[in-house]
């Protein structure tokens, strides 16, 4: 069984509010102290490391959206995709630490040092977590003309039909590819790896039928299975989907340690000043924190998260070894 981070809300997963009151005080100090050092001066640059329409774009679009209203300069959104999402990352580790380039990333972002033989920068060394922000939940869709239901007869086709069954996902090393990947090993049954530039790629090829099944993010496939055009077969989650309540869990087909949630954070480069760690910090907290924006992510199949910047890197530092070891043990290599 698989021993997840406890950092985690009502996806699933409790987040840990113990420091909610000392936090709130300090967060008021520093932002004053970086509204002195004024900050931002200029528009913040929010670099994604996906594709334009992806979970991770939509979320930080929907962030960035709320902050800018509130800020004298607004938060840009830049979408680097590639390379499992390290030409992204790499871009704000080489900024400048001002807080005007920002990086907003799933959690491959601690999956691509286990999945590539070298990424030209240390996750822990060259960034300065901020904080949390969401959690969302994955499915795993089918072409209708696959003619399967359930989760059970999608791996009893796979281990009948010979070469296994191709499935589509957003790139190596996104925790959508690892948790088919854990599938297939627990299942016995053969499932082929096709990526894609991103999520929505992955789900037009499914639509398509060149690539038959696909994992991805719910709030993409949820009006693709209401058109008829894909079936959903399970939730990556240990609760239900609000958009799909009618699909069963990972659990409740009976692959409970497969639940692995995708999380997204966000980060800046190395020796980032402290007031404005906080006050990022803290504009952020107030729109995770609102019911109306909490309101908005649900509808959409995520799960504000918010959280202090050290929550963040403990969940980096609990979370990284569970995705190595599925890497190490599948032998999954980038391609």
């Amino acid at each position: 069984m698989t021993t997840l981070p406890s950092t985690f809300r009502s996806s699933g997963f409790a987040l840990v509010t113990s420091l909610a009151t000392a936090l709130a005080a300090a967060l008021c100090l520093s932002g004053a102290a970086a509204q002195d050092a004024g900050y931002p001066s200029k528009a913040v640059r929010i670099i994604v490391p996906a594709a334009a329409g992806s979970a991770a774009d939509i979320v930080a679009r929907l962030l960035g959206e709320r902050i800018s209203k509130a800020s004298p300069h607004p938060w840009v959104i830049e979408n680097r995709p590639g390379a499992g999402g390290t030409i992204g990352a790499d871009a704000v580790a080489k900024s400048v630490a001002d807080g005007h380039a920002l990086l907003f990333t799933a959690n491959n972002f601690i999956i691509a040092p286990s999945l590539f033989p070298t990424i030209p920068y240390d996750i822990y060394k060259d960034f300065t977590p901020i904080g949390l922000v969401a959690t969302g939940q994955d499915g795993i869709f089918v072409n209708p003309d696959l003619k399967v239901k359930t989760l059970a007869e999608l791996i009893a086709l796979a281990k009948r039909t010979p070469g296994g069954i191709n499935y589509g996902a957003p790139f190596y090393g996104t925790s959508s590819h690892l948790i088919m990947e854990m599938l297939k090993r627990a299942a016995g049954a053969e499932f082929v790896f096709i990526p894609t530039s991103g999520g929505p790629q992955s789900f037009g090829e499914a639509v398509a039928g060149r690539v038959p099944v696909v994992i991805g993010s719910v709030f993409i496939g949820v009006g693709m299975v209401k058109t008829g055009r894909l079936n959903t077969l399970a939730i990556v989650d240990r609760k239900r989907s609000a958009q799909l309540p009618d699909v069963p869990t990972l659990s409740e087909a009976g692959y409970p340690a497969l639940n692995l949630p995708f999380w997204f954070g966000l980060y800046g480069p190395a020796k980032l000043p402290a007031a404005i760690v906080q006050k990022v910090n803290r504009d952020m907290l107030q729109v995770l924190n609102s019911a109306d924006f909490a309101e908005t992510l649900n509808g959409r199949g995520f799960f504000a998260n918010p959280s202090t910047p050290t929550e963040l890197e403990t969940t980096m530092r609990a979370s990284q070894p569970l995705f190595a070891k599925v890497i190490s043990d599948a032998g999954i290599k980038p391609q």
